[in-house]
């Protein structure tokens, strides 16, 4: 499971309702944008599914998109029409997720693991008596 695919999970309860959907691109969702959702008067509103976390077609990376607004109406409250990476996303969202995710990324990124072969190497070449 990729990075992103496990921080989703993670914070899909928050999301509700959130439906997976089939995209061009891959398996994504559809969801109540969290931004603006909220503050719509009426109940149908605020349930409306007008946002997605898609895949970004060739890239292992997912957006979000509001498209809430996007028609031109001034009909709603709010002209939310937000879009952003999954990581953004997830930092406005839920900053404590968003820290973990920085801080699973950025151990991804490095190897912590020591090179045994490398040291037994140096080891056995400084140990070795000289001939002369």
């Amino acid at each position: 499971m990729a990075l992103q695919e496990k921080y989703l999970e993670k914070i899909k309860p928050s999301l509700s309702p959130c439906h997976k959907k089939k995209f061009q691109s891959g398996w994504g969702y559809t969801l109540a944008c969290p931004f603006c959702s909220p503050i719509q008067k009426r109940e149908s509103k605020k349930n409306e599914k007008c946002a997605v976390l898609h895949p970004v077609e060739g890239s292992p990376y997912m957006m979000f998109s509001c498209s809430r607004g996007m028609n031109g109406g001034q009909q709603g409250l709010v002209d939310c029409g937000k879009r952003m990476r999954f990581d953004t996303f997830l930092k406005y969202w839920n900053p404590p997720q968003y820290r973990k995710f920085v801080r699973e990324k950025e151990m991804e990124k490095k190897d912590y693991r020591p090179d045994f072969k490398q040291q037994r190497l140096d080891a056995s070449a400084s140990v070795r008596p000289e001939v002369g």
